[in-house]
Order: C-alpha cells, then sequence, then structure tokens
C-alpha cells in the first residue's frame, strides 16, 4: 500500500512540475546513430565505426536561439596494435548554441556551435590509456514537430577530439 501511495505522490508531483514548467522553452530528448572516429593511424585491422547514442537537454529562449547541452556515447574503436588487440571507449558532454530557422509551425532546420569535454579510456593492449580534452563541436539538422509537445530530429555533428568524429543521428524531442 505504501508503494501505491510513493508512486502517486510521485506521479502527482511530475504532473504539477509539468504544468508549471508548460511553454518555458525547456526541452529534452535522444538520439542514437551512426558515429565514425577517424583514428586508425597505425592501427591494424581497425574498425572506426559504431552506434553512437545521446541524452540532451536545452532551453529555448525564442523560436530562433536555443542552448543545449548533452551527453554523448561514441561508441567503441578496435583494432591491431603490433599484433595484440586494442580499443578505445569515447564519450563526452556537450554544451552548444543553437540557431533555428522555422520553415514552418512544424519544420524547421538547425545549426549548432559549441564545445565538447571528452573523455577515451583504453582497453586491451591500449589498456591504461585515459585521455580527455576539451574541443570544438558544430552540427546542422532537421526538426519535425509532430504535436506541440513531440517531435523527430536527424542531424549531423562533427566533433573535434585529437582527431575527426562524426555522429548521424534521428532523435525524439520532448517541450516541456
Amino acid at each position: 500500500m505504501n508503494k501505491t501511495r510513493l508512486v502517486g505522490a510521485i506521479l502527482l508531483t511530475l504532473g504539477m512540475t509539468a504544468d508549471a514548467l508548460a511553454d518555458n522553452g525547456f526541452y529534452g530528448g535522444a538520439g542514437i546513430g551512426h558515429a565514425t572516429i577517424d583514428a586508425c593511424d597505425g592501427v591494424t585491422n581497425c574498425d572506426d565505426t559504431d552506434t553512437g547514442w545521446k541524452i540532451f537537454g536545452g532551453w529555448e529562449m525564442n523560436p530562433n536561439v536555443a542552448f543545449e547541452a548533452a551527453w554523448v556515447d561514441f561508441g567503441e574503436i578496435s583494432g591491431s596494435v603490433g599484433g595484440s588487440a586494442a580499443s578505445a571507449e569515447v564519450d563526452g558532454w556537450t554544451l552548444a548554441a543553437k540557431g533555428t530557422w522555422p520553415l514552418n509551425e512544424q519544420f524547421g532546420v538547425f545549426g549548432k556551435f559549441g564545445a565538447i569535454m571528452w573523455d577515451v579510456d583504453g582497453s586491451g593492449a591500449a589498456s591504461g590509456i585515459s585521455d580527455d580534452g576539451t574541443d570544438l563541436m558544430y552540427g546542422l539538422g532537421a526538426q519535425y514537430m509532430l504535436t506541440n509537445q513531440f517531435g523527430i530530429v536527424g542531424e549531423w555533428e562533427w566533433y573535434d577530439i585529437d582527431s575527426d568524429v562524426d555522429l548521424y543521428s534521428i532523435g525524439v524531442l520532448f517541450k516541456f
């Protein structure tokens, strides 16, 4: 019985929070796609592509300008170094300014420019290798709003993480 009350209280709180935040410009979403990490120099049998995904959130200052933060996981690059298997996982946090050009009430195109704070961790022959940094990122995309609160987003993003990293993704967008 206590679990039912707790779940009810949480749902009521979330409902009240959603009403309080309605039409304030906040949005969130997630995307999944294809990541390519151009880092195969000196690596044989290199596989530099993997599934990438991200979770993002932002605030639309107006219909043309937004600020967006995201967690991005580019997956893993793998291959052989000196005959031994090696791999590395790449991920990071982004912060970007986003400019949108609404073509009509449902559809718009956008560009974004910002930075990524990235982290690379190696395994196998690359075990113990860890690197991080902050570099530039930019992207282009389009979004189609199916309702006032729900839409789909497709985009390409480029990240300057010691080498070129590209992420092509499709995702969902929820406006609060």
